[in-house]
């Protein structure tokens, strides 16, 4: 029985029919591996070749499971076969994954790019977003598809998530084709839409940051910003003194369990009928509105004056800065109405942090200029730290 071992994980391949002819010989194998196997290694199960599975194969599975006193993992399982696992409950005693669909984007057409991923038109009702990169694993989007489901099932104006799928050697999730495209690619084309829109993202981001979810459900909005502070921490950019400054910056954010989408720009909205639905939630949390209102006052007001916007949505510094300001006037309210430059001012030094970690990670730069540059920035927010608090 073809078996591998590596990394600590211990790989045995089910393969053809497994039934009451030769289950005993296959049983006997599997002892056999496993009696030669580390008892602290992880076991799995590759069913990818697997085409039948009678209950005399079941019975198998059940004395390894009793055997090994834990749950496994089968995977690559077929959706036949996956049927037999879920209709005799051993879905509930391990680990059983479908196997993925394949698909091909051959003469497909990328609509968006970005670091982490791209978005490609299926057809006329579907997309699929691939997603790059070594941290993207199998588990880590499976865990966006769930946080799509949670999202969308909680009334949030989302697309419809579907299933995980497997594109050459990358993963990817099924979404639903939003058929008149991005609200970016509506307002390069009629910039004059600015303030009708600037208004409607405002009452969308009312609508977000008025719908709470249990914290169980999706996690602290905020955690990003821990992750950003131990990276510049472990890389020696912060002494332990702004280390703990910086601490009690985020914390001073205040714990909420309202909905995060967290990148909140014209990029990630979609019109459907005029209603505006969000895509890209996998990095959506829970926590405090302003959570959005950083993000959003970096891309509308910084990240379009450096030109990413323009290449990355196709909107630059003259639509964004507009939008921006009749987005945050609407979303306050009168009472801000002489308070935006304050407000302003806020959401860009809270920003700060996300900004040093842009530096911190850059490849092209020099150790040299990473430390002139972050000094730099340091020193700005360092200046401004024991005056911002949170808005609204």
């Amino acid at each position: 029985m073809r078996t591998t071992k590596e990394n600590g994980k211990t790989t045995i391949y089910l393969e053809g029919y497994i039934n009451s002819d030769n289950a005993p010989k296959i049983e006997e194998e599997i002892m056999t591996i496993l009696t030669d196997t580390d008892p602290g290694s992880e076991l799995n199960f590759d069913a990818k070749n697997l085409t039948y599975i009678s209950s005399a194969g079941l019975r198998v599975l059940l004395k390894v499971r009793k055997k090994q006193g834990k749950a496994f993992t089968i995977y690559d399982v077929n959706r036949d076969i996956y049927d037999v696992f879920e209709g005799s409950g051993f879905i509930e005693m391990m680990t059983v994954k479908k196997a993925l669909r394949s698909l091909s984007l051959e003469s497909c057409e990328k609509i968006s790019s970005g670091a982490h991923s791209d978005f490609y038109r299926l057809d006329s009702d579907t997309t699929v977003k691939v997603y790059k990169g070594a941290f993207n694993s199998p588990e880590k989007i499976e865990q966006n598809r769930l946080i799509a489901k949670t999202v969308f099932t909680h009334g949030i104006p989302s697309v419809i998530p579907f299933d995980m799928v497997k594109v050459g050697d990358s993963y990817g999730l099924v979404y639903e084709m939003m058929c008149e495209g991005t609200l970016a690619s509506h307002l390069s084309a009629h910039p004059e839409d600015v303030t009708k829109y600037g208004k409607r993202i405002a009452e969308l981001a009312k609508k977000l940051h008025s719908t709470e979810i249990e914290s169980s459900e999706l996690p602290d909005a905020r955690f990003p910003y821990f992750c950003n502070l131990n990276f510049i921490k472990e890389k020696g950019y912060l002494t332990s003194e702004e280390e703990s400054n910086v601490y009690n910056l985020i914390t001073s954010i205040p714990e909420r369990n309202t909905f995060i989408h967290r990148d909140l720009h014209p990029g990630n909205i979609m019109l459907m009928d005029d209603e505006l639905i969000l895509i890209d939630v996998d990095d959506s949390g829970v926590g405090h509105p302003m959570i959005d209102l950083i993000g959003m006052y970096k891309v509308y007001n910084e990240a379009s004056k450096t030109g990413w916007t323009k290449r990355a949505m196709g909107l630059g510094e003259d639509i964004l800065e507009p939008l921006w300001n009749i987005t945050i006037q609407s979303y306050l309210g009168n009472e801000y109405s002489d308070k935006i430059p304050e407000v302003n001012r806020v959401l860009k030094g809270y920003g700060l942090l996300n900004s040093l970690v842009g530096i911190a990670a850059a490849p092209t730069l020099s150790e040299d200029e990473k430390i002139k540059r972050i000094t730099k920035m340091k020193n700005t927010l360092f200046s401004m730290i024991d005056s911002l608090y949170p808005i609204p």
